[in-house]
């Protein structure tokens, strides 16, 4: 989590040092250098965002009748009997492949093994690893304390099963599907996306017939310290980052029916911050 929150902390001020720069630099190599280090920056923020909050809320859950991994937005509840092996990942026949791109709090991805095998990682370290063995595909889970978990997985499993839980997976994809599915949300998700890139369009098509803009009006109402018009993408940027981090959040309270209207309030802020940016670009278009 200190990692997490470190690394989101340097993107921050690398994006705002970006999106300062662009905003006095002007029209040429120096903006669309600022404002590529900011965009870059700024991408990486809402993905790290979810990363945190999923690391956060990560379980594994044992019980008699199975097995649930929980991270973020992915679910996999694995029926006992459907249990080949579990173990650490030492004592297996063969110690799987690691995900090339892991930091410290999410290990996360599926690897292909030499043996045709697939690995699905859903852990928080790349070390002490379990891996939970089924006829379909293989998890690799990091327990806070690998030896109490696996004492407590021969203890339940000692005692035996009458009715193994149902067979559940969920994707972050499955879960979009399943909004677009309900009908306020998908109303809210199109709107919001229209939105985002209705203002992209906008923005790209009024540069070059406003070369220069004004941020500000004089007393009598003429513009003053015209820049130039290339800077509302500036706008667009922002924009799209919000539209990203509450496309993400609104996914994760989606889950459930009690934060589900959590949900809609992240799409429905989304929609209503394009607004706001596009009434920003249109007085600033308008006083021109």
């Amino acid at each position: 989590m200190i990692f997490h929150g470190y690394t989101l902390f340097v993107l921050g001020l690398i994006g705002a040092y970006g999106l300062w720069q662009a905003s006095l630099a002007e029209s040429g190599p120096g903006f669309l250098v600022y404002l590529l280090v900011a965009i870059v920056a700024l991408s990486f923020i809402p993905g790290l965002i979810y990363r945190m909050v999923a690391l956060q809320r990560a379980r594994y859950v044992l019980a008699r009748d199975g097995i649930s991994l929980l991270w973020g937005l992915r679910r996999e509840e694995i029926p006992i009997d459907r249990v080949q092996w579990l173990g650490a990942a030492e004592q297996y026949r063969q110690t799987p492949s690691k995900p090339p791109l892991r930091m410290p709090g999410a290990v996360l991805g599926v690897q292909t093994q030499a043996d045709g095998t697939r690995v699905e990682y859903l852990a928080a370290r790349d070390t002490n690893l379990v891996l939970v063995v089924t006829g379909e595909r293989t998890y690799a889970i990091s327990p806070a304390n690998t030896t109490e978990f696996l004492q407590t997985f021969r203890r339940l499993a000692e005692y035996g099963s009458l009715a193994p839980i149902e067979s559940m997976s969920d994707y972050p994809t499955f879960l979009l599907a399943r909004s677009w599915a309900d009908r306020p949300a998908r109303v809210l998700l199109l709107l919001s996306t229209l939105l985002a890139v209705g203002l992209i369009l906008w923005v790209s098509l009024s540069i070059p017939t406003h070369p220069q803009i004004s941020l500000r009006l004089s007393a009598d109402g003429s513009p003053t310290e015209l820049i130039p018009g290339v800077r509302l993408l500036l706008l667009a940027v922002l924009n799209t980052f919000f539209f990203a981090t509450d496309l993400l959040m609104g996914l994760f309270f989606y889950r459930k029916e009690t934060t589900r209207s959590l949900a809609y309030l992240m799409w429905s802020s989304s929609a209503l911050a394009s607004l706001l940016f596009a009434g920003a670009v249109y007085f600033i278009l308008r006083a021109v």
